[in-house]
């Protein structure tokens, strides 16, 4: 996955644990496709400390994954949710059943 879009899983997941004006820039960084000289100029700061930034947040939010997994687990029960349905397209319940047993095992 290209690491703007994975930065934007753990923002929307972790955002919130982070100081708003690094969230802030962040969220300028990785959704709104702004440069760091734009965002800088925005926020009257140096280039260099928006590179510092987001590269700080970039590794409290790693390691808010690493600990908490949150964005993994996610992806998880999403993927077994769309095999859930698609077992229930095709009418084979026994597949369906599977499916949801593994979501609540993730959620264990």
């Amino acid at each position: 996955m290209e690491p703007r879009v994975e930065l934007t899983y753990l923002l929307d997941f972790y955002g919130a644990l982070l100081t708003e004006g690094r969230r802030e820039a962040l969220r300028l960084y990785c959704e709104e496709d702004l440069s760091l000289a734009e965002i800088a100029e925005q926020a009257g700061v140096s280039r260099q400390a928006v590179l510092d930034s987001v590269k700080r947040s970039r590794e409290k939010l790693e390691e808010y994954e690493e600990k908490l997994g949150a964005v993994k687990r996610h992806r998880a029960i999403t993927s077994e949710a769309e095999r859930c349905l698609e077992a229930l397209d095709r009418g084979d319940a026994i597949a369906a059943r599977r499916s949801l047993e593994n979501i609540l095992r993730i959620e264990r």
